[in-house]
């Protein structure tokens, strides 16, 4: 799912100081974006046995082979992507609307992204969240209160959760049995943090969840779970963003838990050399040297690989640790606040970075880790996201609008074959 606490870029994609001025109006709680770290198990389909046709008689008149009949997409209503996590290179999962319509559909595809499914669970009420695993496992949650439901067959059936209301923030399943959900609630103009609430595990599906202790810490958690008993959380704590101020509070700490949340590791994340400490008299220590900062965590999450990434306004830095935050290896990246990162394994990954001045785009490759990137092009977008399924196969849901938040903004369905040097714009169709 594209929570908050893993990618605290805002998913409205605009400075801090727009973002400030929409919370005031809003509910406080803020909304999901995030990446996929790692590559799930594809679960293929059970393929069919074809029947072989039986050699007419002699004496028998040939009877003419019937039309083959091609789904058509629904009439007059345009399909919007907002949100896609392809599986492999024909099967993916996907939010969007329909039309004008403001109701999040649950969508799937098995032809690459031309024509989708509505294969939307019966909720009563519109899907707020998601989490897709594989090509058959995914969790819907109706509402913020509401109930959630899980398919295990790719969308053709659902079973409501029948447990305690998910008051969802961040949803992460391993398999089809083991996660994680963290409650939590934003607060603050001048000083936006983020207050965990209740930290849980499942170990079954979702049915149940069983309470643990969450890992404490001020200003906005950065997670990832790398299996059933591993999480990492990085604590970074803010002050509203002023251009060119820094506003990212330290000391930052790294938490680390391997048996399931019952006890957490508390360690220092070493500092870029680059940087320096901001004292202020009354509202602590900022990080200095880049302007306004964030993290994007994770980038990677393994249980031998993790890999994050501070970026600011003037530097960038990529993390990476192999052994489970205990030391950390910092590379210089290129450098912009708004980003969006995606490793489909510990060495090849693929950086957007916004060049907010120009209104462009920059698109970057890694096949060293991150220490080292290759500009692929400048693209028109504004903000992507992006779903590699490997070197040269992804997708991605383009914005080209300034406020990606919006409800109108224009996105755009996108497809690389060749490892993000060209793209193609799709035009995705519903089918019955």
């Amino acid at each position: 799912m594209r929570g908050p606490l893993k990618n605290a870029r805002p998913v409205v994609w605009i400075p801090f100081t727009l973002v400030a001025a929409a919370l005031a109006a809003c509910a406080p709680a803020p909304a999901p974006t995030a990446t996929s770290s790692s590559v799930p198990t594809n679960t293929p389909f059970p393929m069919a046995t074809a029947t072989p046709t039986p050699t007419p008689a002699r004496s028998a008149t040939p009877m003419p082979e019937p039309p083959t009949l091609v789904p058509t997409s629904t009439p007059n209503l345009a399909l919007t992507i907002t949100h896609i996590k392809m599986i492999d290179t024909t099967t993916g999962w996907a939010e969007g609307r329909l039309g004008i319509e403001e109701e999040t559909r649950i969508l799937r595809t098995a032809d690459g992204g031309e024509t989708w499914s509505d294969v939307s669970p019966d909720t009563g009420q519109d899907n707020s969240g998601s989490f897709f695993l594989d090509a058959q496992l995914a969790w819907v949650f109706a509402g913020y209160g509401g109930p959630a439901w899980r398919t295990q067959d790719g969308g053709q059936s659902w079973v409501s959760l029948e447990g305690s209301p998910w008051w969802q923030d961040e949803i992460w399943f391993n398999d089809g049995q083991h996660g994680w959900k963290v409650n939590g609630e934003a607060f603050g103009m001048s000083f936006p943090g983020y207050d965990i609430d209740s930290f849980s595990t499942t170990q079954d599906g979702g049915q149940t969840w069983e309470a643990a202790i969450p890992p404490t810490g001020g200003g906005f958690p950065f997670l990832a779970f790398p299996d059933e008993r591993t999480a990492w959380v990085i604590w970074g704590g803010k002050r509203a963003a002023m251009e060119g101020w820094a506003n990212l509070g330290v000391p930052i700490r790294v938490l680390t838990t391997s048996d399931g949340a019952e006890t957490w590791t508390s360690r220092m994340l070493p500092l870029p050399a680059e940087t320096f400490t901001v004292e202020t008299e009354y509202e602590g220590n900022y990080l200095g040297g880049g302007g306004n900062c964030t993290f994007i965590s994770p980038v990677y999450s393994s249980t031998a690989i993790w890999k994050a990434a501070l970026t600011c306004e003037t530097k960038s830095w990529m993390y990476s640790s192999a052994n489970q935050g205990k030391t950390w290896i910092i590379s210089p990246m290129p450098a912009g606040l708004y980003a969006d990162i995606q490793f489909i394994n510990p060495t090849v990954g693929w950086l957007f970075v916004l060049d907010w001045d120009d209104r462009q785009g920059r698109l970057y490759q890694t096949t060293d880790g991150g220490q080292s990137w290759t500009l692929l092009k400048r693209t028109g977008w504004m903000d992507v996201e992006f779903s590699f399924v490997d070197a040269q196969r992804g997708w991605a849901v383009a914005c080209t609008e300034t406020l990606c938040y919006n409800f109108d903004a224009v996105f755009a369905l996108v497809k690389t074959s060749d490892g993000g040097q060209t793209w193609q714009t799709l035009e995705p169709r519903l089918i019955p």
